[in-house]
């Protein structure tokens, strides 16, 4: 794999589980530096740090792979937000997300991408939309056939936008708008600040998978497992 794989205005979603990934050991550990094995040992339970180092490592080896370089001497620098960038290399930009046992990573050169996974479960939805979401999506998943999976959508949707973005929760869930309404997702009020125009993409059933980018034209979206 290398880095002439990747095109303008192409997203590589990598998904894979997190629990029978060959990295979640020793061998991820190995690709890790110094402040990612710190992190991953205040972890409370060993699942939790077999994961994280799986996520890590998974991360650290698909970079890597594109750049035609050894995982290990890859060096990430964080905004102050906390949204990670190649310090050599911000021209290549990714997102990774991970819920449970599964995860995603969104890579793409040149295009700003966000990506969020989350898992279906039980929640207070309309109590949570209500307090974060913008008053048209509270509306839209009040009236959805399915309210927690419409949340859920409308949920990784937003964070996606977010994770884009680079500005973490800095940026107010309800000043923005998203409708899952129609065959795609769209943006209906962009972020205070963004480009107006958003290529929005989600895929659910038992974890909801978003994507944004702020493009205006059409995004090609390779899809890859690990």
């Amino acid at each position: 794999m290398s880095l002439q794989t990747l095109r303008r205005y192409e997203v590589h979603l990598w998904s894979w589980c997190l629990d029978d990934d060959s990295l979640c050991g020793e061998a991820g550990e190995a690709l890790l530096n110094e402040a990612e094995r710190a992190r991953s040992s205040r972890f409370m339970t060993a699942l939790l740090r077999q994961r994280f180092t799986a996520a890590r490592a998974r991360l650290r080896s698909l970079l890597g792979a594109y750049l035609g370089r050894d995982p290990r001497s890859l060096v990430f620098v964080e905004n102050e937000f906390g949204k990670p960038r190649l310090v050599d290399r911000p021209d290549i930009h990714f997102s990774l997300s991970h819920s449970q046992d599964q995860a995603l990573l969104a890579v793409s050169e040149g295009l700003e991408v966000g990506a969020d996974l989350e898992g279906m479960r039980s929640a207070d939805h309309l109590g949570l939309a209500r307090r974060y979401f913008h008053p048209n999506e509270v509306a839209a998943i009040e009236r959805h056939a399915d309210p927690r999976a419409a949340f859920f959508q409308i949920w990784t949707l937003k964070e996606a936008v977010v994770k884009a973005l680079g500005t973490g929760l800095s940026l107010p869930l309800d000043e923005f708008e998203v409708s899952i309404a129609g065959a795609r997702p769209e943006m209906v009020i962009p972020p205070t600040g963004s480009p107006p125009e958003w290529w929005l993409y989600l895929a659910s059933g038992d974890y909801c998978r978003a994507l944004a980018a702020p493009a205006d034209g059409a995004v090609g979206l390779i899809h890859r497992t690990v």
